[in-house]
């Protein structure tokens, strides 16, 4: 039973910023029967391998929504929900050196 309650990524997009060198990477994870599924966000720089235990999200929300990513600059992103999110776990207004802007 080593894998009991262990949670698993179920989906993954990525938005690279204008000059494509930060990516959003937009997970949806499962966790079992007893946790609800949620949404969750992170930037990592491109080139640098994505994972869900080591790299700290800016956002997670409860269930599986649909995200719409939109990079003003490469130090801005606007981030928004379809539909819009019942519960919200995490909402940092920055990741790093990105300002964050939720619609």
């Amino acid at each position: 039973m080593s894998g009991f309650g262990a949670c698993r990524v179920v989906s993954q997009r990525a938005f690279a910023s204008p000059s494509g060198s930060k990516l959003v990477v937009v997970v949806w994870k499962s966790c079992g029967a007893t946790v609800p599924d949620s949404t969750q966000a992170s930037i990592v720089a491109r080139g640098r391998t994505f994972s869900p235990e080591s790299t700290p999200t800016f956002f997670s929300v409860r269930g599986r929504l649909d995200v719409v990513v939109a990079w003003s600059s490469e130090r801005a992103v606007r981030i928004g929900f379809i539909p819009g999110p019942d519960q919200i776990y995490k909402r940092d207004q920055r990741a790093g050196d990105v300002a964050i802007n939720y619609e």
